[in-house]
């Protein structure tokens, strides 16, 4: 196949994950001058990265469907038609942020979009993700205490929860790498609070019409408690009925059957407890202070870290 000839994003969503990457893929996806692949997370560039850690619970499960190919990753833009903005979200690309040589090196100058969400919570969030999915069983200072072990053992990224939150040195690579100019830097509680108006700057540094109202009224991949662990089961571990599902269903409303079903199964999570908290201002004090020097803005975080 020659890939010359293919239609190549311009566009990429980096992460980093659980700060809101999911919904605002939903939301730019229904703009008509904006073309997302029907399968939100590719992580090609990834791939192989991801691949060398899946030995902790679910994390086999979870490389699974992985865009391996050139070609498997070209065919997922082959029906853009005259949208002048192709995008791609992978929130792995923030964390593993080496990459950005390579995505460069294929892809050229591309855009880049990174959505920072205060650490601690994200750090938090992700926890409670997979205490949702019935694969952590800790609790959360000893999963903390838990990750340099996790890591020596080649758990996957997402166990990493303090250290995949620290962000400086990885934004500072792609602003290296592809330009100041070329990189935009939006916080979650900004686009929690006033989702228009962050899709709309979103829309003028892709220089598309930054007048459309996508609906936002729905918020997706929540982390949280499952209000029926059988039924969050069902998609989070490899089971008879998953496998059943899969050749039932069109793979285009596959996320989003998952999705609805997902959300209303998913209550919200309790309070961090107060050592870890403790514990994750102080982790996240240095670094914070650095993304502030590196993007130029205050950040209000640091008023939960001193």
């Amino acid at each position: 196949m020659i890939y010359s000839n293919m239609v190549k994003p311009n566009f990429l969503i980096v992460g980093a994950p659980k700060s809101g990457t999911t919904s605002l893929y939903y939301y730019l996806k229904q703009h008509p001058d904006i073309y997302l692949p029907d399968k939100k997370e590719l992580h090609y560039f990834t791939c192989e990265l991801i691949n060398r850690f899946q030995s902790g619970p679910g994390d086999a499960d979870v490389v699974k469907g992985l865009c391996e190919t050139k070609e498997d990753y070209y065919k997922h833009y082959s029906n853009v038609s005259n949208q002048p903005i192709v995008g791609e979200v992978s929130p792995s690309y923030l964390y593993f942020s080496e990459v950005a040589s390579q995505i460069k090196k294929e892809l050229g100058n591309v855009k880049i979009l990174i959505m920072l969400r205060n650490p601690r919570d994200k750090a938090y969030s992700q926890y409670m993700h997979l205490i949702r999915d019935g694969r952590e069983n800790l609790p959360f200072i000893d999963a903390l205490l838990k990750e340099n072990e996790r890591k020596d053992k080649n758990w996957g990224d997402f166990w990493r929860y303090a250290e995949s939150s620290l962000y400086s040195e990885r934004v500072k690579t792609y602003i290296e790498t592809f330009g100041a100019e070329n990189v935009h830097v939006e916080f979650f509680e900004d686009f929690v609070d006033e989702p228009p108006i962050v899709l709309s700057r979103i829309y003028e540094f892709l220089k598309v019409d930054s007048s459309f109202k996508a609906d936002t009224d729905r918020v997706y991949n929540k982390s949280g408690l499952s209000k029926l662990q059988f039924v969050t089961n069902l998609f989070s571990q490899k089971n008879a009925i998953k496998g059943f599902i899969r050749h039932l269903v069109p793979t285009k409303v596959r996320p989003i059957i998952r999705e609805t079903i997902l959300s209303y199964n998913t209550k919200n999570k309790p309070v961090i407890d107060s050592e870890s908290a403790v514990f994750l201002d102080n982790y996240f004090s240095e670094d914070i202070k650095k993304l502030e020097v590196l993007l130029n803005r205050p950040i209000n975080w640091l008023k939960n870290c001193e």
